[in-house]
């Protein structure tokens, strides 16, 4: 089962559109992967790749580096490929404003928007139609320079929360602003490129996440969902959607590729994880 909103109740009675997978127009999917434990073997998703991420990938120092970045631009392709009723070689993108990869616009497939966020070994991909999504991800990690950036990127508020908590919550605390942050800059297509300072969530440890103002203007906040995501330990997570009453839906992770129950069958429009979908709560 999945939580609607009140939104996307009054939506479902118009039978929106739907994709290969079934990603419906008040859907947003979100999977995750391990990056080392990839679910295609390295040269396919090699192949897959377009000339230009092959290049990306060689400017990689470290061998670890450079395939994980192949595991996780490959794995977009193959779960794309699912949604799209096509094969992972015919996925055309593009980069967008600011960097930003989009499906290419003479594609020919349904206006599916994704947004993806890597760090250390583990991915999160999020689908939506229609609807502008963001998404970051990050290991959780000792930051020794948390406060000089806090000063620099977070708003007075959000620094007088950091503060107020306990010394060994800071840090945890600090990657959950950032990457509510990044996922709103990257919803937004800015990206690395965005002024962070503008953006100013809630930090308080007492509070549900959520999007208090942009350009200190809160009604701009407001037209956009802060979710806190599910991941796998060791890991922080956030989704920024556009618009409120969707539904969200966090599948299975990304299975290792020993895992025989991995299935995609594009002309079947059918994805199968070996288990059950793990429903978030409804978003914010």
């Amino acid at each position: 089962m999945s939580a609607l909103g009140p939104a996307t109740a009054a939506t479902r009675r118009d039978r929106p559109t739907q994709t290969g997978l079934g990603l419906g127009d008040d859907d947003v999917h979100v999977w995750r992967a391990d990056l080392d434990r990839p679910a295609r073997p390295l040269a396919q998703l090699t192949w897959w790749l377009s000339a230009d991420e092959r290049l990306r990938a060689e400017g990689f120092v470290f061998l670890r580096d450079r395939r994980r970045f192949i595991v996780a631009r490959g794995m977009l392709r193959l779960l794309l490929a699912a949604y799209l009723n096509c094969e992972p070689e015919a996925i055309s993108l593009r980069s967008g404003h600011n960097g930003k990869p989009e499906l290419a616009l003479d594609s020919g497939h349904p206006p599916v928007r994704f947004n993806h966020s890597r760090s250390q070994g583990g991915a999160v991909y999020a689908v939506t139609r229609g609807r502008r999504v963001g998404v970051d991800l990050e290991a959780l990690r000792p930051i020794p320079d948390a406060e000089q950036i806090a000063e620099r990127w977070f708003s007075p508020r959000e620094q007088a929360a950091l503060a107020a908590l306990p010394s060994e919550l800071r840090n945890a605390a600090f990657l959950r602003g950032w990457t509510s942050k990044e996922a709103y800059a990257k919803a937004i297509g800015e990206g690395l490129a965005a002024d962070l300072d503008r953006i100013e969530v809630e930090l308080a440890s007492t509070e549900p996440p959520a999007l208090r103002a942009i350009d200190d203007d809160p009604a701009e906040a407001a037209r956009w969902s802060l979710q806190a995501l599910p991941t796998s330990p060791g890991y922080v997570a956030a989704l920024v959607v556009e618009v409120h009453g969707y539904r969200l839906d966090c599948r299975s992770p990304l299975p290792c590729a020993a895992t025989k129950a991995f299935k995609i069958e594009t002309r079947a429009t059918a994805i199968h994880f070996g288990g059950p979908a793990h429903v978030c709560p409804e978003g914010t």
